[in-house]
């Protein structure tokens, strides 16, 4: 899953932002990465379309980082950023659903896409079957914009916990 930076939509930051993410993407360690973390995850919130594209980038940082130097500073920014929004997920629901149909599909795609020693983070099991069965109760099932969740993501999620 080799890319260069050039690779990612980041077309819809603005100039500074885009080049903080792309000097993460290749530079890790030369960057806030909690920043970066935060970033990503509010993007995400914002644009669910954005969050497939979001799990590609973590990927990517994570990957770097622990060539560059075996660190884990980006993935624990970010394991704590999920963590404290998933804290608020009725809330951030009852705010707005976009932004809780944004996180169910960043979580899920990191679930998907961050691996360590190539299985799946422990620490997002329960945090993505809690909000997938949310999906599943009755209110979320007469709500079209939950339903409207992307299937394909669903889909992955499932498939991933089967494992």
């Amino acid at each position: 899953m080799e890319n260069s930076s050039e690779d990612y939509r980041i077309q819809s930051f603005d100039v500074d932002t885009q080049k903080l993410l792309k000097t993460a993407l290749k530079d890790p360690s030369s960057v806030d990465l909690e920043k970066v973390s935060n970033i990503i995850v509010d993007q995400s919130l914002k644009d669910p379309l954005f969050s497939k594209e979001a799990g590609r980038i973590c990927y990517t940082i994570v990957q770097a980082e622990a060539k560059q130097n075996n660190g884990t500073v980006f993935r624990r920014h970010l394991l704590n950023r999920l963590q404290q929004e998933f804290q608020e997920r009725e809330e951030m629901r009852k705010r707005s659903l976009q932004e809780w149909v944004g996180y169910v599909t960043f979580i899920c795609n990191v679930f998907d896409y961050l691996k360590v020693n190539n299985m799946s983070m422990v620490a997002l099991v329960l945090p993505v079957y809690e909000c997938l069965m949310r999906l599943a109760e009755p209110d979320a099932l007469l709500n079209e914009e939950e339903v409207r969740l992307p299937s394909c993501v669903l889909i992955e999620c499932i498939s991933i916990i089967k494992k």
